[in-house]
Order: structure tokens, then C-alpha cells, then sequence
């Protein structure tokens, strides 16, 4: 039976960013800022902050299968804020409580979806390292080491990765999947996540958990077919820019076969 575990239903998925430097709105580009709008979040810190934070928030919102159902309502719903955000012009205020409304829904949303993933796997809890292999607290251990290298610390309460376990290999030991989208590193918002996903790891029990597979993408999910377990990720759309067949966006699916990991990708809507 696949087993999930997370740090707890309140974290998930928050990505309140730390501090973050006037001119670095994430959701658009300061450089190019015309709207009055856009030129105020860009010149003021506080504003700055909360675009960063409802970016975060809005990625994982997006990129999350079958959250709030069909794709084309959250575009809507984005729109509508886009259009509330720019009949503030540069009022503050206006602005402050346009961004502080929309990060309270999309938080909102999250802790909605991620509740009912734990009503219907019955599984989802709280863990620490020491539950872990030693070889796979090393591999949870390098976030930790990289933001270090960045110059920064990791937030407490958002210090360690969700972690996800299913057999993929087939040899009957639990792998690990490791998924540092909840993660926060006071020295970069984008240090495990940016525009392309998260850095994911895939730390597999058949090579003792050495050398885990990287994989850029979000919202992983282990699932079970005929084949066995397989890890189902959300990638880059130009993975699948060759793929003909219908679909919003690019699915990479992970498995086991002929005794190796072995991946295809296929076009797929995100409310499947």
C-alpha cells in the first residue's frame, strides 16, 4: 500500500517567501513594469513580498492535478485578480488588500485539496528524519546543504521535504520520493523551486538509496497499474512539444522495466 507523509496539513504547500528586495515582483517582470499598478508593487518592498508570496501559492495552485476541478476556472479566477490588481492603479492600500484577499484563497484552496488527499489516503502524518533510511536523510540533507551554499538557512517549520514512499523498483523495499516544494531558504525564494518545478528526488531501495534521480516538475503522485507502482510527475510542456495528442499539460511517468528505471512522457488535462 503507498504511504505519504507530510510535515502537517497547515504547511503544505505555503510558500510564504522571506524577505525579498524591492523590484523583484514574481509574478511579472519589474524590468518591464508600464501600469501604475505594476510600478508600485515594484517600488515597494511590502507589495513585492506579497506578489512573491501569491506566485508561490499560485504555482502550486496551478500545477496541482484535478485542484478545484477545470483549468479554465482558475484562469478565470486569475484574470479577475489580474483586473481587481489594476483598477488599484497605484494605490497601496487597494493593492495590499487585493493581494492579502487573493492569498487567503488560494491558501484556502490548498489546505482544502490537501485535506481531502489525507481523508482519502488515510495516511497522511507528521515525520521526522530519524524514520528515515540513513542514506535517504543524506538525500534530504542536500536541500539543506544547498541553501547553506547559497548563503542561507532554512525556515523552521519548512525545513524538510514531503516525503512520499512506494515500491517502484519491484523488490518489495519501500522507495522514496522527496519533494521540497514546502521547502523555504531565507537566501533565494526560487533555491528548490522556479518556473520549470520543483527538484524533486527519487531515492530507489534497489540502488541503496545512493545517487537519487533528479527530476524537475510538481505535484508527484505514486500511483499503482497493471504494471506494478509508478511516480507520475508534471514537467516542462516542452517535454511533450513533439506529442500531438490533446491535453493542457506534459505528464512524465516514471516505472520500472527490464530491471531499470525507464520514463515516458504523454499529454494529459490537469483535472484527470
Amino acid at each position: 500500500m503507498l504511504r505519504a507523509y507530510f510535515l502537517s496539513i497547515s504547511f503544505l504547500f505555503s510558500l510564504a517567501l522571506a524577505s525579498f528586495p524591492a523590484a523583484h515582483a514574481a509574478s511579472f517582470d519589474c524590468a518591464n513594469a508600464k501600469e501604475p499598478d505594476e510600478i508600485a508593487i515594484c517600488s515597494s518592498p511590502a507589495l513585492s513580498r506579497l506578489d512573491t508570496k501569491m506566485a508561490a501559492l499560485w504555482f502550486s495552485y496551478e500545477k496541482i492535478p484535478f485542484l478545484m476541478g477545470v483549468s479554465a476556472e482558475r484562469a478565470e479566477e486569475a484574470e479577475a485578480f489580474l483586473e481587481r490588481r489594476r483598477a488599484c492603479g497605484a494605490d497601496e492600500d487597494c493593492l495590499r488588500t487585493a493581494y492579502q484577499e487573493r492569498i487567503r484563497m488560494l491558501e484556502r484552496a490548498i489546505e482544502s485539496w490537501m485535506k481531502d488527499q489525507a481523508s482519502a489516503d488515510g495516511a497522511a502524518r507528521s515525520w521526522s528524519p530519524a524514520v528515515l533510511p540513513e542514506a535517504v536523510r543524506t538525500v534530504a540533507e542536500g536541500y539543506r546543504d544547498e541553501c547553506a551554499q547559497l548563503g542561507g538557512t532554512l525556515e523552521e517549520g519548512f525545513d524538510q521535504p514531503l516525503v512520499m514512499t512506494g515500491d517502484l523498483d519491484g523488490d518489495r523495499l519501500q522507495d522514496f520520493v522527496l519533494n521540497p516544494q514546502n521547502m523555504q531558504c531565507s537566501a533565494a525564494a526560487t533555491a528548490f523551486c522556479g518556473n520549470g518545478g520543483c527538484d524533486i528526488r527519487l531515492a530507489l531501495s534497489i540502488h541503496d538509496y545512493a545517487q537519487p534521480v533528479e527530476i524537475l516538475g510538481g505535484a508527484p503522485a505514486l500511483k499503482q497499474n497493471e504494471a506494478g507502482t509508478v511516480l507520475d510527475v508534471w514537467v516542462d510542456d516542452t517535454n511533450c512539444a513533439e506529442m500531438k495528442e490533446e491535453g493542457d499539460a506534459c505528464l512524465a511517468r516514471y516505472y520500472w522495466k527490464d530491471d531499470k528505471l525507464a520514463i515516458s512522457y504523454m499529454r494529459r488535462d490537469y483535472a484527470d
